[in-house]
């Protein structure tokens, strides 16, 4: 057991949107692809082995992310260190991968992705990796919010010798999750992942092109808008609010957490409300998480403890992937508090930050440009890239630590 009497917010300053080539000519529409790493494949996103050499490649960035973080960070056993990366961090050339790449598995790859060696046998996918990356005494104090993985699931058809294949035919199911981990030599099962609820316009790309990938119409959220959350039901399993073991408050209370991905912050009760998942349930947190790829934090979403009163040392943390605090693209980081359900005063907006921008009171790292991945350099640029001048892995930003 854990107990903290300061909390560190670090961010993860990367873009996470697509790769934008400007029309041709004056009045044609723009077009986007995915960025990442694949194997010269028909269907990218059926592409098994280009998504696990992108998984490998991007768990190589992330290592060097969170190693930074640690280097700069405040190291007090007393002060519970945060890090979150945006929405979109993990989803590969496809736009999602697939959906056995996040756990990986045990002992011998599905055979019909017919992958070679390493993968061909245990492998721990994405989520594993990210857990082995943090499996440190160094993070013993450090919870990790791993932006969102995108991931699709297939129906299945019947070939003709009696062999199961991915039907790509069919739209595949979307999964849009966050891992949120508690870092340390012992805390592996210390984990919650949720999952994003509402499916936004800008989720997938809208584009006609020969390249097979997902686009906005042959995706399905797997929780439609018309299905309430899970807490609003009261039931706990996938909701907004969460509790990792062993992670306190001076005064050896458990402290609440909240995550609302991107919109789920703004949208919530089969999107009839213009607020956040966790005031349709009347829910209110310690520490609200908001990775985002294109959203700021809203002030008639905040939901702080203690409820309707001022809110010192309890915060709203704001990641995203896709835009600065003006729209323009890019990236930026947030962290409020306040009083609940009112307009958020200047001095409540504790950081306000474009992504890379120096600011008082916090310390920017950049993360490396390239990685060796398969025994080729991969360079950032391949993974995060805006097509224009916002592309790379970024930098993370250490915010000064406060009490908690």
């Amino acid at each position: 057991m854990s107990n903290y009497s300061k909390v560190q917010f670090i961010s993860w300053e990367v873009h996470t949107g697509p790769f934008v080539i400007p029309g041709a000519a004056k009045g044609n529409p723009d077009v986007a692809l995915y960025s990442g790493l694949l194997d010269p494949a028909p269907d990218k996103r059926t592409d098994a082995l280009g998504q696990c050499w992108d998984i490998d490649a991007r768990l190589a960035f992330t290592a060097d992310a969170i190693s930074k973080a640690e280097l700069s960070s405040d190291r007090s056993p007393g002060t519970l260190k945060v890090f979150m990366a945006p929405e979109f961090l993990y989803r590969g050339a496809g736009g999602a991968y697939l959906h056995d790449l996040i756990d990986g598995w045990a002992s011998k790859a599905p055979a019909e992705f017919n992958l070679p060696a390493p993968y061909s046998g245990p492998w721990p996918g994405l989520f594993g990796g990210l857990r082995a990356l943090v499996r440190d005494a160094k993070y013993e104090d450090w919870i990790f919010v791993f932006g969102t993985a995108v991931s699709a699931s297939f129906p299945s058809a019947k070939q003709g010798n009696g062999k199961f294949v991915i039907d790509t035919s069919k739209p595949g199911e979307i999964y849009n999750s966050a891992l949120i981990q508690r870092g340390g030599l012992l805390h592996g099962g210390d984990n919650y992942v949720s999952r994003k609820h509402y499916i936004s316009g800008i989720d997938f790309l809208n584009w006609n092109a020969s390249v097979k990938q997902h686009v906005a119409g042959t995706v399905l959220p797997l929780d439609p808008s018309t299905v309430l959350p899970a807490d609003v039901l009261g039931v706990p399993e996938g909701g907004a609010v969460f509790r990792i073991p062993g992670i306190n408050d001076s005064k050896t209370k458990p402290i609440d957490f909240g995550i609302e991905i991107c919109l789920d912050h703004i949208a919530s009760g089969s999107s009839a409300n213009a607020y956040g998942r966790l005031r349709t349930a009347g829910q209110f947190v310690r520490i609200q998480l908001v990775p985002s790829g294109g959203m700021r934090l809203k002030p008639e979403s905040i939901c702080l403890q203690p409820a309707g009163v001022p809110t010192p040392r309890s915060y709203a943390f704001n990641c995203d992937g896709l835009g600065n605090i003006d729209g323009s693209p890019g990236s930026h980081t947030q962290l409020w508090n306040g009083t609940n359900g009112a307009i958020v005063l200047p001095a409540n907006r504790l950081v306000d930050a474009n992504g890379g921008v120096a600011l008082v009171d916090t310390r920017l790292s950049a993360v490396i440009t390239q990685v060796r991945q398969a025994q080729v350099l991969v360079s950032a640029d391949m993974l995060w890239n805006s097509g224009g001048s916002v592309k790379g892995a970024g930098q993370v930003r250490l915010l000064a630590a406060r009490d908690l």
